[in-house]
């Protein structure tokens, strides 16, 4: 079982904060379902009721009843996609794990759409395309599902709670037929598109990967591949798909770094030359204005004297451009 961090995505959700506004005038403030991204049929049991938004502990009791009754087997594992996993899947197994099947392995992802306004670590850990064999989904397949609802909303809305849950049960299982009549050719279709896609893929990786040394990539592929096998036992080790930007010049505290991080502007042709130490002045500009602006208007002495120094310096390399 995947050990996770007590320290979920920190960011604050406009629509979760606003779903845990309670009204008493309804009887639930909403629903909560779950549906196979692949195909996009509703998990029959799996619809819940919302009282005071998206409480963890409905969403916990839906995922319950859609194990059940999909009779999920520990060794098939389950995918599981939802736009805030990143903080609901770190009490999930406190909370639910003895309820679990037994060794169940869940694979969690939010969405493209969700994922880019979490912090950027969510970006790696949950993203479907870091995924292995999560493919291209619909990963937003209750919103369309949703807007087929949303048509009867208005009618539910007064009704009883029995025959309210009528309503939804017949309205969902009507899509799922709906959607079962069209299955061949909806696979069909995406089984076409995804040959396309392989190809262009294939094509374009072979475009950039062309310049690079064979030996580098299959480092690069053993490394994928390490990390692949590993993630769900330690998640972060996918950090590793992550870009780091290099060292600053200075740091918070004004020294100096021993690292030399610039680009060898002594290679190329001339104007590759100059190109690279016009880039670099930039650069240098811009850290110089930006640790200005953050030692405020009283600075320290030893903070003045490393400003300057760093001022000279950008003073040398614009005398040596204009040569």
């Amino acid at each position: 079982m995947a050990e996770f961090q007590k320290a979920p995505c920190e960011n604050m959700f406009r629509a979760i904060t606003n779903a845990l506004l309670l009204t008493k005038a309804c009887d639930c403030t909403g629903k909560v379902a779950f549906a196979c991204t692949r195909h996009g049929c509703f998990v029959l049991n799996s619809l819940a009721e919302l009282f005071k938004g998206e409480q963890q502990k409905n969403i916990d009791y839906a995922l319950l009843q859609a194990i059940k009754t999909t009779h999920i087997e520990p060794e098939q594992g389950l995918f599981l996609i939802y736009d805030i996993i990143c903080t609901w899947i770190v009490y999930l197994y406190d909370q639910i794990g003895h309820l679990l099947p037994v060794g169940i392995i869940i694979d969690q992802a939010i969405d493209l759409f969700h994922v880019h306004g979490h912090k950027d670590i969510c970006f790696f850990h949950f993203a479907t395309t870091f995924v292995p064999g999560a493919a291209v989904v619909a990963s937003q397949i209750l919103e369309s599902l949703w807007s087929s609802l949303n048509v009867i909303s208005s009618l539910v809305q007064t009704a009883s709670l029995a025959h309210r849950e009528e309503v939804l049960d017949d309205h969902a299982t009507d899509s799922n037929y709906k959607n079962m009549l069209g299955i061949t050719d909806i696979l069909c279709n995406r089984y076409t598109d995804a040959i396309i896609m392989v190809g262009l893929a294939d094509s374009y990786f072979l475009e950039f990967s062309g310049d690079i040394a064979q030996a580098t990539l299959n480092e690069w592929e053993d490394e994928i591949q390490s990390v692949e096998a590993m993630q769900l036992a330690d998640i972060k080790r996918i950090d590793t798909y992550g870009a780091w930007l290099p060292t600053s010049l200075t740091d918070d505290t004004g020294e100096e770094h021993g690292t030399d991080t610039s680009p060898d502007i002594n290679s190329g042709t001339a104007a590759e030359m100059w190109l690279q130490l016009a880039k670099l002045i930039e650069e240098n500009q811009i850290e110089i204005q930006d640790k200005v602006r953050r030692l405020g208007s009283v600075p320290r002495d030893q903070d003045q004297q490393i400003v300057m120094q760093l001022h000279q310096a950008l003073i040398m390399m614009l005398a040596e451009l204009k040569i």
